[in-house]
């Protein structure tokens, strides 16, 4: 068995629970702290850096104590590690930690975009989006404004039970001492959890060129084969039978030159007939939700892409944690 790692792991502000939740899954003892979540446990770094769908990036915690300690612990990680090793200080009223960032590129970029298109989702995000409405793959899923494709290739690739990270390399495979062994059966162990989507797996959207899109990016992620993309106006989009899960990043009026209120009427429309559904909606932090029909169950404060966002939560669905408000008008 491998040695206990601890590590922090980064996220995207509001699904520091969702990941905290993730990680737990993965086999970790996990917490959620402001910024993302700390976890511990034998391959924890490996675990995170492949498994993990919702962090952005992953760290070694090298050192955590009293302030007059980082000293001694900054010769010893540089005697381990080298002199040039990218170590992160951070002091707060005494104490002091010691990172080194063990992921190396962006846990977000899965590799798969062929061109990024306006206003893109990041795939974490997306992820995250996705596990707070208690996705699991088991039943259906359809985005009818699916863009460039980022929540529907994450639903597929939860569905299908793809690591993220089986594909890529990582910072911490390079170090000195690296156990080699541990981290391969990692990577074997989520290797074997792959399968077909058991449910169907719908993306549609009124744009040709945005659709096209989608369709390269599914097929650069080898999913294409899992995703049914059809081009329709959100208010005639194709439902699977319920029970399913309808996720969707509507435009928000503030970097694409769109018409947001008919686009929310069309939502509010496909919402209407998606009897036995749940939805997931990003939302900005404007109540462009008055045209939907129906009241929140949950509602998550997030950011996309820098800007102060919520994610809207309607029907019943396990809770997978994160900081919450009540429903608008509670």
């Amino acid at each position: 068995m491998s040695e206990r790692e601890r590590l922090f792991a980064a996220c995207a502000p509001g699904l520091e629970q969702v990941l905290a939740a993730e990680l737990s899954g993965l086999g970790l003892e996990a917490r959620a702290v402001p910024g993302g979540a700390e976890a511990s446990g034998p391959s924890a770094l490996a675990l995170a850096c492949l498994g993990s769908r919702v962090a952005d990036a992953v760290a070694l915690r090298v050192f955590e104590g009293p302030e007059r300690g980082l000293a001694g612990a900054l010769a010893a990680a540089r005697a381990r590690f080298g002199a040039g090793a990218p170590l992160a200080v951070r002091r707060d009223r005494g104490t002091a930690t010691l990172s080194l960032d063990a992921a190396g590129a962006p846990l977000f970029k899965r590799g798969w975009r062929a061109r990024v298109g306006a206003a893109p989702l990041r795939e974490s995000l997306a992820a995250g989006v996705l596990l707070a409405a208690g996705f699991d793959g088991s039943q259906a899923f359809l985005d009818p404004m699916c863009g460039s494709g980022t929540l529907a290739l994450e639903a597929a690739a939860i569905a299908t039970r793809r690591a993220p990270g089986l594909g890529r390399s990582f910072a911490f495979e390079r170090w000195p001492g690296h156990d080699r062994a541990a981290t391969e059966a990692v990577r074997a162990r989520l290797a074997a959890l792959a399968r077909e989507a058991p449910a169907p797996i719908h993306a549609s959207d009124r744009n040709m060129g945005a659709l096209r899109l989608a369709q390269k990016n599914a097929a650069a992620a080898g999913l294409a084969g899992a995703i049914h993309f059809d081009r329709r106006d959100a208010a005639e989009a194709e439902l699977p039978p319920a029970p399913g899960l309808l996720a969707v990043n509507p435009p928000y009026g503030l970097r694409l030159a769109e018409e947001v209120e008919a686009a929310w009427r069309a939502l509010a429309a496909l919402l209407a007939r998606a009897v036995g559904w749940r939805a997931a909606v990003l939302a900005p932090d404007r109540p462009l939700e008055r045209a939907l029909p129906g009241t929140p169950a949950r509602v998550l404060r997030v950011r996309n892409g820098g800007l102060p966002c919520r994610l809207l939560l309607y029907g019943a669905a396990p809770p997978r944690g994160g900081a919450h408000e009540p429903p608008p008008g509670t």
